[in-house]
């Protein structure tokens, strides 16, 4: 088995750094909460503004709000991130044969994905004992996630954190701005596969370009090409023909028109596509590759944002190629189709989504330490309350989340021949 650029993200997302005394005293809290009859219905609503706390200085009590409302975001994100890994792994199970009854399972605490897909990865696991003479082999490419800049804006501008323009490369936090020029292309200008192509086509091997293509498609290929290169000699690197689905080599070449795959044109010309590295004039829609952290903004408008940022990113499924090494059956013929087209989903919940919310959450679990140094009866019960309930909604989340994690890891690992 061969794992080319995949790193298994199996590995539980630190439970959010929780072996803290938040965690330990959590129930304590709770109860103590419980006791005093306090209750927090805003935690239904994540509406916070109105909520008072006794004796706390206006800037103890933003941090609570901030902490509160970052914990209600991540609950809710964490519903809507295992629905959807319900629904991928379901549909990868459908197709290879699992039953209806095997994956019946409701949303909680990441169970239900765990149970779908358990199901799912036994199944595979079963279909590949059942043809000893052929592996599988999965090249992953790494999942890509933006989040609109716009959108997260106008969150810090709701709560005190005015960005400037000036300020959004350097807010752009491991990552690079990128969006829609209307003017001169500063940086790189990428185009969707199927589009018109000036630049360079620089995609998985998955075709050619269709007119003026003088070299292939880039990426890593296993096949032999059509083409000589400059000496005339069979390509098995760089080529200067055309490269068939599955040409050996790696290689990149100029496309004068339609790219099968990603194209990428040179600085210094009209963008019809994402522009990154800046725009001679304002950039329409920009998005951040990497984590959106103003340094004008306060700590805990960005803990706040950070969470609610979460409906604002959007990952990209990876690129998978997967192949079989040795004889296969029509069984594993079938699975290798199914993974194709349903794994790519499931390996962006793991590699790309739970990642982004790996790194809210931590941020909303240190929060939490602090918070909880805060909690007592003077406040007020309806503010006790609230804590406790955020405490218990962050701790909640961490569970949740490495639960996900592993269910979703396992139907990989299982493709792979492990668990």
């Amino acid at each position: 088995m061969t794992m080319n650029r995949w790193k298994f993200a199996a590995t539980p997302f630190v439970i959010f750094g929780l072996a803290s005394p938040m965690l330990v005293n959590c129930d304590a809290i709770k109860g103590a909460a419980s006791a005093m009859g306090a209750g927090c219905d805003e935690f239904n609503t994540g509406n916070f503004a109105e909520l008072k706390f006794q004796g706390m200085a206006p800037q103890v009590e933003g941090k609570i709000k901030g902490f509160l409302s970052a914990s209600y975001d991540l609950k809710k994100i964490l519903v809507d991130m295992e629905t959807g890994l319900m629904a991928s792994c379901g549909k990868l199970g459908k197709d290879i044969g699992v039953t209806d009854e095997e994956m019946k399972a409701e949303a909680g605490g990441g169970k239900g994905a765990e149970k779908i897909c358990g199901a799912v990865a036994a199944k595979i696991s079963g279909m590949l004992k059942g043809n000893a003479s052929g592996k599988l082999s999965l090249e992953i490419g790494a999942p890509k996630c933006s989040v609109d800049v716009q959108a997260m804006t106008k969150c810090f501008g709701e709560c005190g954190g005015v960005v400037k323009g000036g300020e959004l490369k350097a807010s752009c936090s491991g990552g690079e701005i990128s969006g829609k020029c209307d003017a001169e292309c500063k940086g790189e200008c990428s185009v969707e596969a199927g589009a018109s192509c000036t630049g360079t086509c620089s995609a998985e091997c998955s075709g050619s370009c269709d007119a003026g293509f003088s070299g292939t498609c880039g990426g890593k290929c296993d096949g032999k090409c059509d083409g000589k290169d400059s000496k005339n000699k069979a390509c098995k690197g760089k080529c200067d023909g055309k490269c068939d689905a599955s040409a050996k080599g790696s290689c990149t070449g100029t496309c004068g028109g339609k790219c099968s795959g990603g194209c990428k044109a040179k600085a210094g010309a009209k963008c019809e596509g994402s522009c990154s590295g800046g725009c001679s004039v304002e950039m329409k829609a920009p998005k951040c590759s990497g984590d959106f952290k103003p340094p004008s903004v306060s700590v805990d408008c960005q803990l706040s944002c950070a969470a609610k940022g979460l409906a604002y990113t959007t990952c990209e499924a990876p690129s998978l190629k997967v192949k079989i090494d040795g004889k296969a059956n029509a069984d594993l013929e079938k699975l290798v189709a199914a993974l194709q087209a349903d794994l790519p989903e499931i390996l962006k919940i793991q590699l790309g989504v739970a990642k982004k919310i790996g790194v809210a959450g931590a941020a909303v679990a240190k929060a939490g330490v602090d918070v909880k140094a805060a909690l007592n009866p003077s406040m007020g019960l309806k503010a006790a309350g609230c804590i406790a309930a955020g405490l218990e909604a962050s701790v909640s989340a961490s569970m949740s989340i490495d639960v996900n994690i592993k269910a979703s890891a396992s139907v990989g690992g299982s493709a792979k021949g492990g668990t």
